[in-house]
């Protein structure tokens, strides 16, 4: 009982403010998108749970079967558009570049199966910890992600959380490893950032930085 709330609490902590990000601007599509089609890539998790609870026309894709997507594919591809059963008008990519093979060309192949007016939602890590490992390749400046989303009309880069949050965040992340010390570390630190964040909070705006983070959150259109 006493794993699973501590579980909890760490994907919160990891995953501070992504649900708001993605909620406000599903909500923003919605005004200029009736019902739109929705392309999700990665499929499964609580994630794909919360895009299909907002809309009601979604497909999936990843390159693992056993995730059960609508469709296994790779972004990467070169022939990914003729490839791909489906027109969206959406595209949620959250928590998945990092994985890819080449970012750049994923991003080059969302951009052109999207139309103009159409969006592209996004989120990556910066200051986080190796995971899933072997299969965790990049990490994403906010200088990089201007690069690469620049053929798109609009887009926004926002700051998942502040620079010792996200501190505290690699430290909680400790209790993913095999070690029995770094576990007990790790769960400690979840305590001691929930304990702490008013502090935490104000010290980052006495001491304010935009040069760390734990991610970001994009959103694009075209």
């Amino acid at each position: 009982m006493i794993n699973k709330i501590l579980y909890k609490l760490s994907k919160k902590a990891s995953r501070k403010n992504l649900e708001k990000n993605i909620v406000l601007s599903f909500e923003k599509i919605k005004n200029s998108h009736k019902n739109p089609n929705v392309l999700i890539i990665g499929s499964g998790g609580e994630i794909q749970n919360l895009i299909s609870n907002h809309f009601n026309n979604t497909y999936s894709i990843d390159i693992d079967k056993e995730r059960l997507p609508d469709q296994i594919i790779d972004i990467c591809e070169e022939n990914f558009s003729s490839q791909l059963k489906y027109k969206p008008n959406l595209v949620c990519c959250f928590e998945v570049l990092e994985h890819t093979s080449n970012p750049q060309k994923a991003i080059k192949n969302i951009y052109e199966i999207l139309k103009k007016e159409d969006y592209f939602l996004a989120s990556v890590p910066f200051n986080f910890h190796i995971h899933d490992e072997p299969n965790d390749f990049y990490r994403f400046t906010f200088y990089g992600l201007k690069m690469l989303f620049k053929n798109f009309s609009e887009v926004k880069i926002v700051k998942r959380n502040g620079w010792l949050e996200s501190i505290f965040v690699n430290f909680i992340r400790l209790e993913k490893e095999k070690n029995i010390l770094s576990k007990i570390v790790g769960k400690t630190f979840i305590l001691l950032y929930f304990i702490t964040l008013p502090l935490i909070l104000l010290l980052q705006n006495i001491i304010p930085s935009d040069k760390l983070t734990t991610g970001y959150f994009i959103e694009a259109k075209k």
